[in-house]
């Protein structure tokens, strides 16, 4: 009985000698894919934005969509190498393109900074704010300022270094109740 106990065990560390390798490739990807199965939340886990009432203007006009708006499928990010959620919509357009207030409010913030770029906030009041990244350094508005829908704000850049592979662009976010959400639910035309 030795013996065979033995040959059983000559074989077993043969085995994975051979396909050890594969072995633990092969769990490591199982184990892999159980933990995206179980972290993708289910259900709908929307924001009610009430986008009924509000009607963005298009923040630059005649620009065409880079990237839309994505919280649950992953985009690919050329200047990161990488992919991720794309929780705005990118609007391309030549450099020096006016980009507008997209509604009523009043600057919050304008600031700068390596990865997001020039960067203008406006509250439009209800918790509802819009952001608008990666502008030309020469903004219009400074804080406190009132404007209307429509009015320019700054214009087109290129400045925000975690997407500067797409040229020039703007970065348009929307903010209800601290929360990004989707800036189709407001705009006329656009992403939906």
């Amino acid at each position: 009985m030795n013996i065979h106990f033995k040959k059983a065990w000559n074989s077993v560390t043969s085995f994975f000698k051979r396909y050890g390798y594969y072995a633990v490739l092969g769990i490591t990807v199982c184990s892999l894919a159980l933990v995206i199965v179980l972290a993708v939340p289910t259900g709908d886990n929307n924001i009610d934005v009430g986008g009924g009432a509000v009607v963005f203007f298009d923040p630059v006009a005649n620009a065409t969509i880079l990237k839309g708006y994505s919280d649950t499928e992953l985009q690919y990010n050329q200047t990161l190498n990488q992919w991720e959620a794309h929780k705005a919509i990118d609007f391309v357009a030549p450099s020096g393109t006016n980009v507008l207030a997209v509604y009523d409010g009043t600057v919050a913030n304008v600031y700068s900074n390596y990865m997001e770029g020039n960067v203008i906030v406006i509250d439009h009041g209800n918790n509802l704010k819009t952001v608008y990244k990666s502008l030309d350094a020469e903004t219009i508005v400074e804080i406190g300022a009132t404007v209307k829908k429509g009015d320019p704000i700054g214009t087109v850049g290129n400045t925000a270094m975690n997407e500067v592979d797409d040229g020039a662009h703007v970065h348009f976010e929307v903010w209800k109740d601290n929360q990004k959400v989707n800036p189709s639910a407001y705009l006329t035309s656009g992403d939906k």
